[in-house]
């Protein structure tokens, strides 16, 4: 057996975080914190305008996997319908939607969309780590509304036969929904200014999702 080695790897520092350090992150201005997080994460902090506060990590979360993991569009709607559904009940214990309580299901989860799942809840773990070593300039995430396994996997499965509007019947539902999907997919602010990179990599998980045609804004 041959002997272990260590390597030492050079951390790679851009952008805003080339002004900080680590042993006087508390002190450092909060905006600056915040674009570390952000440019961490490939997000504008326009794009997150009108986002609930502490949905913003997870929206931000949700669109650096799109670009990077490309699921499928059931997979990346289940997602937010579930985390839209989880904010709903914890504000007024108002849910919506057809079949919301029946998600008990006899099937076995789907390898690769389990897989997809277990993506997006690797990149929130990081990135929630990562916000709180900058000292939360986004608020942090209330993890008990965001994601629940078995019913998000029944909803992907609903979501093979039908759109999302017809499973949810809520208006206050819809509107959310929505909003979080277009904060997700949409491009970034400056793309206009810059051409390829992050850009042009969620134009064609856009296209791959089929979202330039389906839930536009009635």
């Amino acid at each position: 057996m041959g002997e272990l080695a260590s390597v030492q790897v050079q951390p790679l520092v851009q952008g805003a975080a080339q002004t900080l350090r680590l042993d006087s992150l508390p002190q450092a201005d909060r905006a600056v914190r915040l674009q570390v997080c952000l440019e961490t994460l490939g997000v504008e902090e326009e794009t997150l305008e009108g986002v609930p506060a502490h949905l913003r990590l997870p929206v931000a979360v949700t669109r650096y996997w799109l670009r990077r993991a490309s699921p499928e569009p059931t997979v990346l709607k289940a997602l937010l319908m579930v985390m839209v559904q989880g904010e709903l009940i914890r504000q007024n214990g108002k849910a919506g939607g057809r079949h919301y309580t029946k998600h008990n299901s006899e099937k076995l989860p789907d390898g690769v969309v389990a897989h997809s799942f277990n993506q997006w809840q690797a990149c929130l773990k990081d990135a929630s780590q990562l916000n709180l070593l900058l000292c939360k300039p986004l608020p942090e995430p209330l993890f008990a509304w965001l994601y629940q396994g078995r019913l998000v996997h029944h909803r992907q499965k609903l979501l093979q036969e039908w759109k999302p509007e017809e499973i949810v019947q809520d208006d206050q539902f819809r509107r959310l929904y929505r909003r979080l999907l277009g904060a997700v997919t949409q491009p970034d602010p400056g793309a206009n200014r810059r051409t390829g990179g992050p850009e042009a990599q969620l134009s064609a998980s856009m296209e791959h999702l089929h979202l330039n045609t389906l839930d536009d804004e009635e």
